[in-house]
């Protein structure tokens, strides 16, 4: 298999000669490097693996400016061809340019048999500039946002970017990972208390779009702006949705969760299915789970 290295310095691309390009394979088992080679002066690579394993995901690293840049996963399927194609690697820095939250989809469970709720939430994070963005420090990450009030357990699913890059910082989700030109998809999860008797969010930026789906056929938007659609039933399940475009910076988002009855905890794969379903193509997720350990940036 083979590709090109891109170097994309404003609007101009320039290839990147001779810096290393690493094929990885990676398996249920584990995943390691199979073979490197460095890039011509087209900034073009040939990189082959020893062998054809179909139970395989391959996927090319290129490391620019420090920055670990890796293509789309790669799959050895008998009777078919796949290539990496192009990798784009990018200059840095740490002022420069502004992430956006293009998306903010929250998924809020039915009660827990003490009345707490979970919530699952997806935010999405675009930087529409040429610059990789890069955080000095963890006191200085490159986006956070406001968590909803009362919120506890805060804990970091599969994402775009590594999860030991994403963390609470106060009242706030705070993401320290380098982010290239392009989106980033980044999953977390936390808990409203059984004290909590409504989902309250005052949005500190602008959002492109905003999902609030509720497993509650008895909660009720209070402020927002949001507006309700049809209600989806998915694998038996009823949800709520509150959906909303373009909300603005300042706006407070109060969904009052009237419901006591016990639900199912801890069902992630149902949560990442009613999203994928419902809020379209974008937000699917189950491929990652065949991406490395260590996820990409």
């Amino acid at each position: 298999m083979s590709g090109q290295v891109v170097h994309v310095r404003g609007a101009d691309s320039l290839p990147v000669p001779g810096t290393w390009a690493v094929l990885h394979r990676v398996t249920m088992e584990g995943g390691g490097p199979v073979d490197s080679a460095r890039t011509d002066r087209a900034g073009r690579y040939r990189v082959r693996s020893p062998g054809r394993d179909t139970t395989a995901v391959y996927i090319v690293s290129v490391t620019y400016d420090g920055i670990a840049y890796f293509t789309r996963p790669i799959h050895a399927f008998r009777g078919t061809r796949d290539s990496a194609g192009a990798l784009a690697v990018f200059d840095t820095s740490s002022t420069e340019p502004h992430i956006e939250l293009a998306q903010r989809h929250l998924i809020v469970r039915s009660p827990e048999t003490d009345g707490s709720h979970q919530v699952l939430e997806l935010l999405v994070l675009r930087n529409a500039g040429s610059l990789t963005r890069i955080a000095p420090d963890t006191s200085r990450p490159v986006w956070q946002g406001m968590l909803p009030a009362g919120a506890i357990q805060f804990e970091v699913g599969e994402s775009d970017v590594a999860s030991a890059a994403v963390y609470r910082r106060g009242d706030s989700i705070a993401v320290a990972a380098p982010l290239p030109p392009g989106d980033k998809q980044v999953l977390v999860s936390y808990v409203l208390p059984s004290s909590q008797h409504r989902l309250a969010l005052r949005l500190d930026q602008p959002v492109s779009r905003m999902n609030v789906m509720v497993e509650d056929s008895t909660a009720q938007l209070e402020a927002g702006g949001l507006t309700q659609v049809a209600s989806e039933n998915i694998q038996g399940e009823s949800f709520l949705r509150f959906t909303r475009d373009d909300v603005p910076a300042g706006t407070s988002i109060a969904v009052r969760l009237a419901g006591r009855h016990p639900g199912v905890a801890g069902l992630w794969w149902l949560i990442v299915g009613v999203a994928a379903t419902v809020l379209g193509g974008g937000l699917v997720l189950a491929w990652r789970r065949t991406r490395p350990p260590v996820l990409v940036t």
